[in-house]
């Protein structure tokens, strides 16, 4: 499966180790931002944030399950978050799990097809990839 992992940029050490564990599971990480510069502000890196935000975008689009770390504060995971709910709701797909203590404080995080875990470990288990 092709995982995508939403969450703040300064948890990237966090979602390296998360993307290690899932591809020694034999999974794909549809696409890797850990690599992403720090860009902010946004207006004099008008270029990288064009480019970030196409290639986030096409890991949301081409993922099988989307994951969003909820703790901490991101601007980008929200509007992540929005693409995955609106592809599930057309197409079916991606899965889609809200991890961690915040997992409450979106009401979109209520959404139709939108699953609150505590831990990657639940998520994988509903999946049936442990």
């Amino acid at each position: 499966m092709k995982f995508y992992i939403a969450a703040p940029f300064n948890q990237r050490e966090q979602v390296k180790e998360i993307y290690s564990r899932l591809i020694a599971l034999g999974h794909e990480i549809s696409e890797d931002w850990t690599n992403h510069e720090y860009i902010k502000p946004y207006n004099t890196n008008q270029q990288l944030a064009r480019k970030y935000s196409q290639e986030d975008l096409e890991g949301v689009l081409n993922c099988d399950v989307f994951v969003l770390l909820s703790d901490g504060e991101s601007q980008g995971r929200n509007t992540e978050l929005g693409m995955a709910i609106a592809l599930h709701r057309i197409f079916g797909k991606p899965s889609i799990y809200i991890v961690g203590d915040s997992k409450f404080d979106s009401m979109f995080y209520f959404s139709i097809g939108v699953n609150r875990k505590n831990s990657l470990d639940q998520v994988l288990d509903e999946l049936d990839l442990l």
